[in-house]
């Protein structure tokens, strides 16, 4: 059972697994944590959601794999370094030798044959920067702090038109990664990176494409939508675990994240991060019933 549910029906029970001191995962070396609003979503990174593309992307083109994987996200992220540029803001791992590679000769002359190895090393710093501020890209963020975690659920529950029926928190030791070489690929940067990676103990997988794009063909995000979870489903050699919570409580585990120190306010540093606690403490008091 390479994916494992575990469905808790109380809010002590659903602690108790996460908990750093609990026998659950105290015994696991690094395990890391994704926290989303409902147990049913896939592992899919935000450029290849159906919504972003919705929004973002022309309805009428068809698209080959190479528009809707490698360029869609290069041109956002192209433009959020000029926006950067105009703004004055400093970019990570700025250099000579950063800008020559987001030139979009020298970008379609490395990737735009079959991307293969995109994107490459030099690219992470930036590309999880514009990650931790809106930009949809395929990096899927991940936390080594379950507590994280849990408050991304229950926000993300909280903030559903229609609340789902259950919450979730992924979990799988990073050490288990390595058995996943060349397919599924565990980084960590600098907390400089960004304030939000930092306060959030923000990790990243990437799913590496393991063939050459087809530059012909039609192509369909709902190919690779679940390619994370397909990943973690045919691996024989590890578990990985969904920790399941109703819905219902997610007003319950905000609280109890603040309580742990854990808010909107701490994982976006500003005054952004601060107007996002205040409503959401609003909105989980609505949802338990508190006055």
């Amino acid at each position: 059972m390479p994916i494992v549910e575990i469905p808790t029906n109380s809010l002590d029970e659903f602690w108790d697994y996460l908990s750093p001191i609990g026998s659950f995962i105290s015994n696991m070396q690094n395990p890391i944590f994704r926290g989303q609003g409902n147990s049913e979503w896939s592992l899919t990174p935000s450029v290849l959601r159906s919504e972003i593309l919705a929004k973002y992307k022309h309805e009428h083109r068809v698209y080959n794999q190479i528009d809707q994987i490698v360029f869609f996200e290069y041109f956002q992220l192209l433009d959020f370094l000029h926006y950067s540029d105009e703004m004055g803001l400093n970019i990570p791992n700025d250099s000579p030798e950063f800008r020559n590679h987001m030139d979009f000769s020298v970008f379609t002359d490395r990737y735009g044959i079959d991307a293969v190895g995109w994107p490459s090393q030099e690219y992470f710093s930036f590309i999880a920067l514009a990650q931790h501020h809106g930009i949809p890209t395929r990096l899927l963020d991940w936390t080594q702090s379950p507590f994280v975690a849990a408050y991304f659920s229950a926000s993300q529950a909280l903030n559903l038109e229609k609340i789902s029926e259950q919450l979730v928190v992924w979990l799988i030791n990073s050490e288990d990664l390595r058995r996943l070489e060349g397919k599924l690929e565990y980084v960590q940067l600098a907390g400089s990176t960004s304030k939000n990676l930092a306060a959030q103990k923000g990790v990243f997988l990437i799913h590496r494409q393991q063939n050459r794009m087809n530059r012909n063909s039609p192509f369909s995000s709902e190919e690779l939508k679940d390619s994370v979870n397909k990943l973690f489903e045919e691996s024989e050699d590890f578990t990985t675990y969904k920790i399941t919570l109703p819905s219902n409580l997610a007003g319950d585990l905000l609280f109890r994240c603040n309580k742990f120190g854990v808010s909107a306010a701490t994982l976006f540093p500003g005054f952004d991060g601060a107007a996002k606690a205040a409503l959401e403490y609003k909105m989980a008091k609505k949802l338990s019933g508190v006055l």
